[in-house]
């Protein structure tokens, strides 16, 4: 479980999170990111947190979600 700061809202500290993951690689460009259930219980959050971040993420250009599929890492040139 992740200890999160107070001066900062956890929606934020999780997109920080991710997006470090996806710009350092631990999630590699073309591969799916772990289901939100499966980031739900990694960092102690309710759904609708990790979907806010998820849709900040996608509307970034960072990911891209296939329907039926995942949601996937858009690699840096697209």
């Amino acid at each position: 479980m992740v200890e999160w700061a107070p001066d900062e809202t956890v929606w934020e500290q999780l997109y920080a999170i991710l997006r470090d993951r996806i710009e350092t690689g631990v999630y590699k460009p073309r591969m799916p990111i772990p289901s939100i259930t499966h980031l739900e219980q990694e960092f102690g959050v309710a759904r609708g947190t990790v979907r806010k971040v998820l849709n900040k993420l996608k509307d970034d250009g960072l990911l891209r979600a296939i329907s039926g599929k995942g949601t996937f890492v858009v690699p840096r040139s697209e």
